[in-house]
Formats: structure tokens, sequence, C-alpha cells
């Protein structure tokens, strides 16, 4: 049976007990306003996290202590759950019972040290500046990331979702480390936090460690996003042009259309059988990809492709035409149903997917079960599909130029 702890200092313990898991994971989410340049400071803050502690203040010290619990696996990341960006630790270790010592409360440890005992100096800083400065020109090497990352920056100006939890590169080298200090300081003693252990977990550890400063409660964070519709172009020395197109629509996880939203966006964009996939890549040949998503806490929709140059009118010109033919034409909305709930089905079979389900009930506060999302989805009608059509804005556009292309 799950099990929650609510601990002194409001941290909230959520024990998600699978038998089925031969390794235990412990992740530890850790939430806060998304503020521009605060984003930059909390990415750099991350990749020191899964670094080096002040206990190992060298990399073969951490490896020999990873190994030494079995070949332990840590990692980090961070992203943006609508108003808030989210720092995420985890470690996986093999469960004890295939041991012959108990490791549970040593893995809980090693997650607390990466969290409240980074090694937060001048080389580790630099380093980590380093990596994220790579992470941004290797987006910048690939159009297609480069026109998402763009698009998405550009298409609701002075809006939270214009900001990313990458940061920008521009403001990378002005952190200084008493700034990711007392941003750290900042997250132990005030950010939300929820600490998910997840596998066939017997004996429950002291989570003493953790009970230090105070954890804000968690608020829905959903966005109420507004595209400004327009096009932009920017040109680049490749050869393939993409393009993005971004949409804005009320409709969030407590809509009442929100499953055959879910569907509708399947049946644009997300299967062989899809009216993107179909019309614009099959039939007229006019994209190297094409696909449909959405962005569930930020009330936006988004198309992508990549086409050569010479095709761009005629793309966006049958783009606008398979929005509008989602009204009419012969939908697969059963072959959409089944592929998303068959996607869900997977989020029971990973630990970290287990985790992050539970995480997205909090920030939702529901306690909405895989199960009956499978259901409301299993209930959509092709009406209700067609509805969603009604609530999607007119798209801002951002095209991403290769000046290098070939004439068709």
């Amino acid at each position: 049976m799950n099990e929650h702890i609510k601990l002194p200092n409001n941290l909230d313990v959520h024990i998600l007990r699978e038998p089925k898991f031969h390794e235990v994971l412990m992740n530890l989410k850790v939430y806060f306003k998304l503020e521009a340049h605060q984003n930059t400071v909390a990415n750099l803050l991350m990749r020191m996290m899964d670094d080096r502690i002040e206990s190992h203040t060298t990399k073969n010290a951490m490896t020999k202590r990873l190994d030494m619990l079995y070949g332990t696996k840590t990692s980090s990341q961070t992203y943006t759950n609508g108003w808030y960006q989210v720092i995420d630790l985890s470690v996986k270790t093999i469960n004890s019972k295939y041991t012959q010592e108990d490791l549970t409360a040593k893995q809980l440890e090693l997650l607390a040290d990466m969290f409240f005992n980074p090694l937060l100096n001048e080389d580790t800083l630099k380093e980590a500046k380093t990596n994220l400065k790579l992470q941004f020109a290797r987006i910048k090497e690939s159009s297609a990331h480069y026109a998402q990352f763009e698009a998405f920056k550009r298409s609701a100006p002075h809006q939270v979702f214009s900001l990313n939890s990458m940061g920008e590169v521009d403001a990378v080298n002005d952190v200084t480390l008493d700034e990711v200090k007392a941003f750290h300081q900042r997250l132990i003693q005030e950010a939300g936090k929820q600490l998910f252990l997840v596998g066939d977990i017997k004996q429950v550890p002291s989570f003493e460690r953790f009970n230090v400063g105070h954890c804000a409660e968690a608020e829905i964070p959903l966005l109420d996003t507004k595209v400004t519709p327009r096009y932009e172009e920017v040109f680049h020395p490749g050869n393939q042009t993409e393009l993005v197109l971004v949409f804005d629509t009320p409709i969030d996880p407590f809509h009442e259309l929100y499953a055959a939203y879910l569907v509708f966006v399947a049946c644009l964009g997300q299967l062989p059988s899809s009216l993107l996939f179909q019309n614009i890549r099959e039939k007229h040949s006019l994209a190297y990809s094409i696909y449909a998503s959405r962005q569930m806490f930020d009330s936006i929709m988004y198309i992508a492709t990549g086409i050569n140059d010479a095709n761009l009118e005629k793309t966006l010109t049958l783009i606008d035409e398979q929005l509008q033919n989602m009204a009419t034409a012969d939908l697969d909305v059963d072959a959409a149903k089944q592929y998303l709930i068959m996607g869900l089905e997977g989020a029971t079979e990973h630990m970290k997917r287990i985790a992050d389900q539970a995480f997205r009930n909090i920030m939702l506060q529901t306690d909405e079960t895989v199960a009956e999302m499978q259901e409301n989805i299993k209930n959509v009608t092709e009406a209700d599909v067609r509805a969603v059509l009604q609530t999607i804005s007119k798209p801002y556009v951002f095209a991403y130029r290769g000046e290098n292309h070939e004439e068709n």
C-alpha cells in the first residue's frame, strides 16, 4: 500500500510501493517560480548538484561512492510546469533484498547530499557554465530544435511561456558563485519539495535530513498563455527550413474537452494516419517530418515541420487546410484513442514515470489515476474531437529558413 508522510517542515514524502521492480528510485522534485535570469542560475545549480558533493570533492571519489552502492545511478534535470521551474534529482539503486546490506538509508543519504551539500566552488561553476553553453550550441546546430526553442520564446512575448528552464546563453557568464549559493539556500529554506520513493520498499528510512527549512505549498501552476498571431522569419546558412506554428487554447486538464483535445492533437499530427502526415508528407511530399503536440500546463498546441524552403507558402496553406478539415474529414479517432491509452499504459511500467505521474497530480491537486485517464479518452466521441477546433486560436508562425536549399 502506498504511504504519504508529511514532515514537520511541510515536505511531502510519497512511498509508491511497486514490487515488480528490482530497483528502488528516490526522486526529489523542487519547484519554484519561473523567472528570467533565475532560470539560468537554477540550470547551473542543477548541474552542480549532480556533479560532486562536499564530502566527495573529486569525480573519482564520487564514482567510488556509487560503485560501493552496487553501481547506483544519479541523474538531474530541470524543466517547467507552467509558472513553476522544477529541479528534479534522482538516485536509482538495486533493491536491498538482492544484497547482504540495507541500501535504503545510504541511497537516501546520497540524495540528501546532492541537494543539501553539492560542491559549490568556482571550478564546479565554471564546468557547469561550459556544459550549459555546449547545450545551447547543440540546440543551435539542430535547426528543428532551435526553431522550436525560438518559436516558444517569441510567440507570447512578456509572458511566462516565453521563459524556459535553460535560461539565456547571454546570461551564463554573468552568473556569480555568490548568486548560486544564495539561490541554493533559498531552495532549502523556501521552495516547494516533493520526495518520491518508488519500488518494492519494505523498510522506511528516516527522513530527518530533509526536515530543514520550510516547504511551500504547491499551487496549481497553469498558464493562460495568449499567442499573438503573426509571421516571423529568421534565415540560417543551412539546407532545411523549419516551420513552427504555436496556437493558444483555453483547454486545460480541467476543461470538459481535455480528453477530446488529446485525441484531436493525435488525429491532427501524431499518427501515421494523421491529417498532417497523410496530406502534407505522404500525398504532397512536402515535409521531411511533421507532427503536432501540446504543452499541458501552458494552454499551448503547436505544429512543427521541416521542409524545403521553396515549399514554405504551400506548406502553410496545407497546414491551415488540415486544421479546417478536422471539422469534416474522416478521422481515425479509434487509432488515436488506442495510441493515447497505450502511451499511458507505459506510465505504470517505469519508475520515473510513476513518480512523474504522481507529481503531475500534486501540481493539479487531483487524484486522477492512469485508469481514469484512459477511461476518459476511451469515452471521447468524434463530435467531441470536432468541437475542439473551435477553441484553437490563429497561430504565431516562426520560419527558420535555410538559405542553401535546393530548388524543386
